[in-house]
């Protein structure tokens, strides 16, 4: 004869703070993101466009390439006229990404600071980014290679940096992993 059945009991894991975090704060931050950057095309970055294309110029002059500017935006490479918009200077990629960056448990100090550091980082990427392009470019790689594929990789890199600080929770989400009925 066989014993009695006994069911077999588990806790109930109830939705607990950290799951319901992370269920809402990051599809905010997303739709934080979309707006962050629609924000950003409202306005020309008139300044900022001149400063990378006299940046990119520079860094292009040292490796050879050489543009010839035709305005605050524009140059011109072997006849053709190239003006600076701007996605080319990465103006929706951090306006986009402070949404990801800004972190909830830290100070506005601390977070003002990573935002600092992350504008310069940003910028020095992006020049580098538009020069290597260029250089790929001149060599004779199409613009589809050398520029727009160049531009693909290097959107990748900063999300895969942005998702690796994940500022919106980390041990949130691996809390919520931990619990999850798949990690079981």
């Amino acid at each position: 004869m066989s014993a009695p059945a006994t069911p077999i009991t588990s806790p109930v894991k109830s939705a607990g703070p950290s799951r319901r975090l992370l269920a809402g704060e990051l599809p905010l931050r997303f739709a934080l993101v979309a707006a962050a950057v629609c924000v950003c095309y409202l306005f020309e970055w008139h300044w900022l466009r001149w400063l990378t294309a006299e940046f990119n110029s520079r860094l292009d002059l040292l490796a050879g390439v050489h543009l010839q500017r035709i305005s605050y935006d524009t140059v011109a490479y072997n006849g053709k006229v190239y003006k600076y918009v701007i996605a080319c200077t990465f103006a929706d990629v951090w306006c986009g990404a402070i949404p990801l960056l800004w972190s909830l448990r830290a100070s506005v100090s601390r977070n003002l600071y990573l935002i600092a550091i992350f504008t310069v980082g940003l910028f020095a990427f992006n020049v580098v980014r538009l020069s290597i392009s260029d250089v790929l470019f001149a060599a004779g790689l199409s613009w589809d290679l050398a520029h727009n594929v160049l531009s693909g990789v290097a959107y990748y890199l900063i999300w895969r940096w942005i998702w690796a600080r994940r500022p919106w929770g980390q041990a949130d989400a691996d809390r919520v992993m931990a619990t999850s009925p798949a990690a079981s």
